[in-house]
């Protein structure tokens, strides 16, 4: 039994693939965190220049340092290590950390506050900012779009507008605890995601469960924005990554849910299919088509699967339909940001031209 007069214990997970400058920084803002029950484990997912060993030497005892032989993505890292915290049983909460953010001193501190909230929130989602303009959000949690999309909430925004915590559909995992509690019920990562999605298809099995996500804006971090993740982006990543968003909407939403979405997804796949080419980007089409025939390949598994979870199914489907993001709201902010983002992009470029 815990003692209710001490902290409970929080395992933190990191994960290093060839990130030694980044992991280095972040890990330092985990060892000065306010919550003094934390175990820190980082997985070296096969770094090249033993980067583990650089790791060892520099933090010894203060982390759990587990040394994968070859790079397991994120599904596998962070399942590695908190399949071990799981055993152990000494956990109360995991928190996943990205190795290219670091976290306010009173991170922890937050997300097990926020948590607290209710027995039944199985995860708390941070406040993320950019870590080169950190007024902008990088994500208050995720919007799950009426697409079978989803997208960062507030993403690009004043972060300041973003200061009150309430539940959300979903979270990300670069910076998010995990009830172990949840996990032990419904899961762990899909080891066969790698990377992408596999942090929507864990909230979305969680969410059907039962289980409430807070998003908690005192619980801030700030965050390197595709700092580790674009040196995998390639065309294999990006039809996995359509792979994995398919298999995790299909697989957890309710049959209304996706009935009620499917106009809006055969119309966004349609678009993108038509406009990337003539928008010079025919790779992105390419993607789509490659990644949806895949999962249309494992529909049998995904119909299964659907099966499996059936009996952890509590929640009504209009309760996540309605809470769900219009994907042409969502996308035409997104549209927006990005013509702004150019017209200030010329702007600089004449006025330099002129200087």
């Amino acid at each position: 039994m815990n003692d209710p007069k001490l902290p409970r214990r929080v395992a933190v997970v990191v994960l290093n693939w060839d990130g030694l400058q980044l992991t280095r920084a972040c890990v330092r803002t985990l060892l000065a965190q306010t919550w003094s029950a934390l175990e820190i484990h980082v997985v070296d997912n096969g770094s090249l220049h033993d980067e583990a060993k650089a790791l060892r030497d520099e933090f010894g005892e203060r982390i759990h340092l587990h040394a994968l032989p070859r790079n397991e993505g994120f599904t596998g890292g962070c399942n590695h290590a908190m399949r071990l915290v799981l055993a152990a049983g000494r956990c109360e909460f995991v928190a996943l950390l990205n190795n290219d953010a670091e976290a306010d001193s009173r991170w922890v501190e937050q997300l097990v506050k926020a948590a607290d909230l209710d027995a039944r929130i199985g995860a708390v989602a941070s406040r993320m900012r950019l870590f080169r303009q950190p007024d902008l959000l990088d994500g208050a949690g995720v919007w799950l779009l009426s697409n079978g999309d989803s997208a960062p909430r507030g993403r690009l925004q004043p972060a300041v507008q973003w200061n009150v915590g309430d539940d959300v559909l979903s979270a990300c995992g670069g910076a998010v605890l995990l009830r172990v509690a949840m996990l032990r019920e419904v899961g762990l990562f899909r080891d066969d995601f790698f990377a992408n999605f596999e942090d929507a298809d864990l909230m979305l099995r969680a969410g059907m469960a039962g289980w409430r996500i807070r998003y908690a804006p005192d619980a801030d971090v700030v965050h390197h924005l595709n700092a580790t993740i674009r040196r995998v982006r390639d065309v294999a990543f990006n039809v996995r990554s359509v792979r994995n968003a398919t298999w995790a909407f299909a697989v957890n939403l309710p049959w209304p849910v996706l009935l009620l979405n499917l106009p809006g997804f055969l119309l966004s796949n349609l678009a993108i299919v038509v406009l990337m080419p003539l928008c010079g980007r025919p790779r992105v089409a390419w993607a789509f088509v490659c990644g949806r025939s895949r999962a249309l390949r494992e529909l049998p598994a995904i119909l299964a699967e659907r099966r499996r979870l059936r009996p952890l199914r509590r929640v009504s489907w209009w309760r996540v339909w309605w809470r769900q993001r219009s994907f042409v709201v969502e996308y035409a902010r997104l549209l927006w940001l990005l013509v702004k983002a150019q017209r200030v992009g010329l702007m600089e470029s004449e006025r330099t031209k002129r200087d």
